[in-house]
Formats: structure tokens, sequence, C-alpha cells
């Protein structure tokens, strides 16, 4: 017989599931300008064979995070981010980075140390977007704000605007400046351009 927690995890476990499969076809309609739905999809276990086969030093070629490229077409942003979803955790908020009196780090603190802790597991200087959503909340994104910063530069705009914020914090021993945004407001900003332009980048430095 399920007990009342055993139930609880096991809808938990179907809302993630549910809110993966419609992050990755957004991020297929967004990358493919509305033609497309089936360029991404998910990892299997979310990126567990991969951390699996990491511990004994083995590489698993697009199996990072919780995001796969199902085409070819898409791999240029998976090759820039491993992308990390979380889905409920109704109770963690921005400000249990400040006013947190527990001992325990917060747990949106765990959710970028392992966000960046996954991305290096490639061992390819792969960075990171983490993706949150809180019941009846909007999609939260978390990444890097220097390389944000290198993929607007050309846009002119101001280094922060209304509708997102800055987040400086010590994670994994290391002092971090995070951008926080919601997902629509990053895709307003950031066009499958702006990661094709990057990942040239990425590839020259790794073809050197």
């Amino acid at each position: 017989m399920k007990t009342k927690q055993h139930k609880r995890k096991g809808r938990g476990m179907q809302k993630g599931s549910s809110f993966e499969r419609e992050i990755c076809k957004q991020l297929s309609l967004w990358w493919t300008d509305g033609e497309r739905d089936d360029v991404f999809w998910r990892t299997s276990g979310s990126g567990a064979r991969a951390k699996t086969r990491a511990k004994t030093g083995g590489r698993t070629f697009g199996q990072y995070g919780d995001v796969q490229a199902t085409d070819p077409i898409g791999q240029p942003l998976l090759d820039l981010f491993s992308i990390e979803i979380k889905r409920g955790y109704s109770k963690a908020t921005l400000s249990d980075f400040i006013d947190n009196r527990q001992k325990t780090k917060p747990q949106l603190q765990k959710f970028l140390e392992q966000a960046t802790k996954d991305s290096q597991l490639r061992g390819d200087e792969c960075s990171w977007i983490l993706l949150v959503k809180r019941d009846y909340k909007n999609t939260m994104l978390f990444i890097p704000y220097t390389l944000f910063k290198t993929m607007t530069t050309h846009q002119n705009k101001p280094k922060t605007e209304m509708g997102c914020m800055l987040l400086k914090c010590k994670m994994l021993d290391e002092k971090r400046i995070i951008l926080i945004c919601t997902l629509d407001w990053f895709w307003e900003r950031i066009t499958p351009k702006d990661i094709l332009d990057e990942h040239t980048i990425w590839e020259d430095s790794h073809t050197l």
C-alpha cells in the first residue's frame, strides 16, 4: 500500500516530467521560429547515465542535463549549455539567499550548484541554464551573467533592465554573478542567431 508521501512524490515526478516535455517543445519552436516542436527532448533519466559514467572518467555525448537534441540542428545550443529543469518547490524563493536562517543551503542555491556541477562533467567549458517553475508562477531562468552579457553586447542595451535581476552569491567556494529573469524575457532578448554566433566562437576555441 502506497503512503501519502509516496503518492505526493509520484505526483511530483509526473509534474516534473510533464514540465520537461513542455519546455522541450517550447525550446524547439523558439529554435526553429515556430516551424518544429521536436528538435529537443528529455534526456534519459535526466542525465543520470552521463553522471554515472563520469564517475569513472567516461563521457556520454548528448546526455548531460535534462535536455538533449533529437535533431543535429539543435546541438549548438547544447554545446554551449547544459539545461537543468526544476518544477515545484514552491517554498523556495530568492529571498532565501538573504534571510535564510537554516543551517542547510537554500534550495535554489542547491539547484544552481547542481547545474554548475553537471555542466562541468563534460569538461569542455560548457556553461549552463537553470529553469525553475513554482506552482502558479512564471518560469524563471538563471544563467551566468558573463555569458548573457557576451551574447547581448551587440544589442547596445543597458546592463540591467526591468524584468530581470542580478544575484551575487558564493557557490562551490567561488563568487558568482547570476542573471535571473523570466523565460519569456530571455527569449525576447536572445535569438537562436545569438546562440549560433556564440557557438562559432566556442567551436573555434575547441579546434585550436
